[in-house]
């Protein structure tokens, strides 16, 4: 089944520039073709959008979709019912896809697994979901679940203290059809608030080297949290594939990266809402959240350090905001980390491109996705305006006002289709519809 697409210009995800206006063909999910309005002429369908700029359908490298910013995330393993987390899981992946993101890659949560493999098999409406499962971490390490001393968690899987252990985790997660390997190099950077050194190393470079090893060997990625420098460096010489976070980078370790192909997802929307929004949590004083949001201000001034680093060096930078890994990174909002990696020195198509063409390469699907382009899947976002011109328009999925994945439209304003009968109807009811 073909339809035409008629956009007032194209950002296809690789090039400099927005085009002039465009159609773009598509058909069984595919972008057959895209041409210019006086090179078409079909009898197929039109989705008019002429008054919209298309581009990709946004990827986000970085989320944790089993929570939704909620100040005692961390009590949800406790106190959650069987199922109840994966259904928040899909609502939250559905708030992202409303906001033009139509992939995205999660790093910690069998959650995610479970949503994949139900929106691979039609089941629900979710973005592309490439999940980690949960994350390998030493004991007592960043994402080591089972930290109450009153009450003990009936399964924390990911722990191991060993190379031998971390193989035997890694080769477990590959058992479950995990598309990537999470590590956890350090702690984070504020953890229970009072360590003189936060971003501590955890994993050793031997631990690391050993999830590397195993997954490669199947083909996998292997992601790292890494926010001091210790653990980045021996993350980076474990050979993993992406640094998560990277606050404490240092210009010989970018040095490092550039020259293996190493990834940098800096996640800078986590900073910049803990210095906007503050902190919370069980027990927390309004003094010791005032001691953190200044530690948060401190911290994001290096890491935009970080991020000259990275850019001198020529590390690939890739987009991913951490959503719902942290109080108040609320679904819905992934595109904060667009504006941030602007504001730390990246052109607005640049970011664009951390959030399309680029983060298809790290994820592995960049011959299908990240691009406007002929034999890409049709994953396309339409926006009221040029985001290569004012990239605040995507923020919260402001600008928005389509979006169609896999050539399915799953959202539509009432401007594009008044009445649902001419594009929906293809396929039936739209899932949202805005005013």
């Amino acid at each position: 089944m073909e339809y035409l697409v008629k956009v007032g210009g194209v950002i296809d995800g690789v090039s400099d520039a927005t085009t002039s206006p465009r159609v773009i063909a598509i058909e069984d999910g595919t972008i057959k073709h895209v041409a210019r309005p006086e090179e078409v002429s079909s009898g197929a369908r039109i989705l008019d959008a002429s008054r919209y700029v298309a581009m990709p359908g946004l990827i986000d490298c970085h989320v944790h979709v089993r929570t939704n910013g909620e100040t005692d995330r961390r009590l949800q393993p406790l106190t959650d019912i069987p199922g109840e987390s994966t259904l928040r899981s899909l609502k939250n992946a559905q708030s992202d896809l409303r906001s033009g993101y139509t992939t995205l890659r999660d790093c910690g949560g069998m959650e995610a697994v479970a949503l994949r493999n139900a929106a691979n098999r039609g089941e629900v409406l979710s973005p592309r979901i490439f999940a980690a499962g949960y994350g390998i971490t030493a004991t007592a390490g960043h994402m080591d679940q089972d930290r109450y001393v009153g009450a003990r968690v009936t399964s924390n899987p990911g722990v191991a203290d060993s190379p031998d252990e971390v193989r035997s985790v890694a080769r477990s997660l590959l058992k479950l059809g995990v598309d990537l390997i999470k590590t956890n190099a350090t702690g984070g950077s504020f953890g229970n608030g009072h360590r003189p050194n936060p971003g501590a190393q955890q994993m050793t470079e031997e631990e690391l080297r050993a999830a590397v090893e195993v997954a490669h060997m199947a083909g996998k990625r292997v992601a790292s949290h890494a926010m001091g420098e210790a653990g980045i460096r021996a993350a980076v010489n474990a050979g993993v594939d992406s640094i998560e976070h990277g606050f404490w980078l240092t210009e010989d370790v970018a040095a490092q990266m550039a020259e293996q192909g190493s990834f940098l997802v800096p996640t800078m929307a986590t900073l910049f809402r803990n210095t906007t929004r503050g902190f919370a949590g069980p027990g927390m004083t309004e003094e010791w959240k005032e001691h953190l949001r200044q530690r948060a201000i401190r911290v994001r001034q290096r890491l935009f350090e970080s991020i000259r680093y990275a850019l001198e060096a020529g590390v690939k930078i890739v987009a991913g905001s951490d959503m719902g890994g942290g109080p108040f990174l609320y679904h819905g909002e992934c595109a904060t980390e667009l504006t941030q990696l602007v504001e730390a020195g990246l052109g607005n198509m640049d970011a664009i491109k951390a959030a399309t063409s680029r983060a298809a390469e790290l994820i592995d699907r960049d011959d299908v996705l990240g691009r406007i382009s002929e034999g890409y899947l049709a994953d396309i976002v339409l926006v009221d305006g040029d985001p290569s011109k004012d990239i605040t328009l995507l923020e919260d999925g402001a600008g928005v006002r389509g979006v169609i994945l896999g050539g399915k439209p799953v959202l539509l304003t009432r401007e594009l289709d008044p009445d649902g009968s001419d594009i929906r109807s293809m396929w039936g009811r739209v899932s949202w519809v805005v005013e």
